[in-house]
């Protein structure tokens, strides 16, 4: 009947998320978390695995001891959670992951980006900033994580159209700025003038491999494309440093990944492979995203449920 529905509606609900670490993503799509669940009747608990899979398996399992009524992963690696996942089903507790994928037939449902597609776009826009020639440097994220494994496909795949541009190097850097200005370093001791063109899987790589550009006189002299359109992603496309970047917003992405499971919890709203096109950010728009987000944070934030609801019933998941 619609009374009882309008009352399991506002039945308070708890949500367990484990997020791989607390990079410069993770920390925005926690600001969007924090935003929409008071307003939903969600109480989150919130923690971060640093990276480290065991330490995720006992997050998930300290969700299982508690109850909660859902469990959220961004995991570090997406094979390794198959059993965790399993058990949490077994104790009735649906899990999903959103932004990172996860092999689990466990597994109630999925929310995040088209990572094959964001790959495959930021090669191409390199490919177009080398006019189809040249040697590139690539960095992965973190060895088994769904975004590494979909973003380098994307990526190899627009290779394959391009047989003039050359892979110096590929490597992890662990989404880390720091990892990235060492593998940086050591490329340009050993490549030189060769690297024609700085590929990264996301923009805190991007940042660090341009630390140690600028060190040597390179940056804005070699073309660099990145994926998450972070704030620091953004100013560095505002400088022309990085010359393109995709928008995959945190604290959006986030929020409509948790609205989407509390639809689960609540009526059993399916939630299966929704997957969020990033748009492209260049010297062209950056100062419109760059302002609704971090100019005007407070208003975007303030706007945030509203946006949410909007792009779930349009289907448009990445409009802003």
């Amino acid at each position: 009947p619609p009374a009882a529905r309008a009352a399991d509606t506002a039945k308070p609900v708890t949500v367990g998320i484990t997020v791989y670490d607390m990079s410069s993503w993770c920390s925005w799509g926690k600001q969007g978390i924090d935003r929409l669940a008071p307003s939903m009747g969600v109480n989150v608990l919130w923690t971060s695995a640093n990276n480290d899979v065991p330490t995720q398996l006992s997050q998930i399992d300290s969700f299982i001891g508690k109850k909660v009524d859902a469990i959220i992963i961004d995991p570090v690696n997406s094979s390794t959670l198959d059993a965790e996942i399993k058990k949490a089903k077994a104790a009735g507790i649906p899990v999903f992951a959103v932004n990172q994928s996860i092999k689990s037939s466990a597994l109630t449902g999925y929310f995040g980006p088209d990572d094959v597609k964001a790959g495959a776009d930021e090669m191409e826009a390199m490919a177009k900033l080398l006019n189809g020639k040249g040697n590139i440097v690539v960095t992965e994220g973190p060895i088994g994580g769904s975004a590494q494994i979909d973003r380098t496909e994307g990526i190899n795949t627009a290779l394959k159209k391009y047989p003039a541009i050359h892979v110096l190097s590929m490597q992890t850097a662990n989404w880390k700025r720091s990892e990235a200005l060492a593998l940086m370093e050591n490329w340009i001791a050993r490549y030189g003038s060769q690297i024609n063109g700085f590929v990264s899987e996301n923009d805190d790589m991007a940042i660090g491999g341009i630390t140690a550009l600028k060190a040597k006189g390179l940056a804005g002299k070699i073309p660099v494309t990145a994926i998450d359109g972070i704030k620091d992603g953004l100013r560095y496309v505002k400088d022309g440093t990085i010359n393109t970047t995709q928008l995959q917003n945190g604290a959006l992405e986030m929020g409509e990944g948790l609205t989407l499971v509390v639809g689960y919890v609540r009526d059993k709203t399916p939630l299966n492979g929704k997957l969020l096109v990033m748009p492209q950010i260049d010297k062209t728009n950056v100062d419109k995203y760059y302002g609704q987000l971090y100019v005007n944070q407070d208003k975007f934030l303030a706007d945030l449920p509203a946006i949410v609801n909007a792009n779930l019933k349009s289907g448009n998941f990445g409009g802003q």
